[in-house]
């Protein structure tokens, strides 16, 4: 599906964070003179701070390193400036930032202008670096390769060009970000293999019927069979069911019937999920299963016995009841 991009503003990811001291109320419960409780501080603990809206994100121990969503970006910018031999910021662009209303973690995804590669005429690739950071521990600081097509604004998190960096020490941080540069290095390699996986995929003929439960397959989604589905459960699988038949229609109808069409439902989905609750924190794991099923695939239709009934069998109980779902109007 045709999509317009403007260079996302990454500057709304870099709001201020700080650690604050924890204080608790004193085991015995005393009061001060003025009749105020009594606190301690906890020695070894601090919080994680949005000092913007006062959130705490969460409590750490004095272990614990804060890397900010801009030095992240600042590291990460620095390594594209010596791979890509960048004599221009202005080179580098935002693709993308991915943050929940709540800021505790984001993705950032930056490309270089000036590297963009075509599988085929007029169907534009550009290669992208994610940034994933948060500061309520739910994601490591971590960097990766992943592939954007321009038409429609779809992104794969493909191969395992990626680093999780932890920050006990300095140098871990120094000797991470040197892996991370020698993996960036190898984006022109990464890239190759890519595109000859999406003409592997082009090659193979799937038919569109399968893609509802091959999309259920590919994001792991399962149904107990027989089990009652809520109002609200059955609207989400309805608005999932109705996103992946309209990408379906629009992909296949395009592109033909083979799996590289299949492969641009599931990423448009995988980039603009709906149907799910906290959209933004499911886009990055749906990415990467995304780029996953690429090379599972085409291992699996080189066996001479593949046959797609097979291989979506744990899947078709699920997709039949999402098919047949229906939700009664509430006057």
């Amino acid at each position: 599906m045709k999509r317009s991009w403007k260079e996302k503003d990454v500057t709304q990811a870099f709001f201020p964070v700080a650690m604050k001291p924890v204080f608790i109320q004193t085991s015995e419960g005393r009061q001060d003179l003025f009749d105020h409780t009594a606190y301690e501080q906890l020695p070894r603990h601090q919080a994680v701070v949005d000092t913007d809206k006062n959130l705490t994100f969460a409590v750490v121990t004095d272990s614990y390193r804060l890397i900010t969503n801009q030095e992240a970006y600042n590291l990460a910018a620095d390594a594209m400036r010596t791979v890509f031999k960048m004599t221009s910021m202005k080179d580098m662009q935002c693709l993308n930032v991915t943050m929940p209303k709540t800021r505790s973690f984001c993705h950032i995804d930056l490309i270089h202008t000036k590297s963009e590669f075509e599988p085929w005429e007029k169907d534009r690739w550009t290669p992208f670096v994610r940034i994933t950071n948060s500061y309520n521990r739910t994601h490591r600081l971590r960097f990766e390769i992943g592939f954007c097509r321009w038409i429609c604004l779809n992104g794969v998190i493909f191969g395992s060009k990626s680093v999780e960096i932890s920050f006990a020490h300095t140098r871990q941080l120094e000797d991470a970000m040197k892996r991370w540069e020698e993996n960036l290095a190898g984006i022109h390699e990464l890239e190759r293999l890519f595109v000859s996986q999406l003409r592997n995929l082009q090659r193979y003929h799937v038919p569109a019927k399968w893609m509802l439960p091959l999309t259920c397959k590919v994001f792991d989604l399962r149904l107990p069979p027989e089990a009652e589905i809520k109002r609200k459960r059955a609207e989400e699988l309805i608005e999932f069911r109705n996103a992946i038949a309209d990408r379906t229609s629009d992909y296949f109808v395009k592109m033909g019937e083979h799996g590289y069409a299949a492969l641009n439902v599931l990423s448009d989905y995988a980039s603009h999920p709906v149907g799910v609750m906290a959209p933004e924190s499911k886009m990055d794991g749906y990415q990467h299963k995304t780029g996953e099923w690429i090379m599972d695939f085409i291992e699996q239709i080189e066996k001479r016995d593949f046959t797609f009934e097979a291989y979506l069998a744990d899947y078709l109980d699920t997709a039949q009841q999402i098919a047949e779902l229906k939700v009664e109007r509430v006057e």
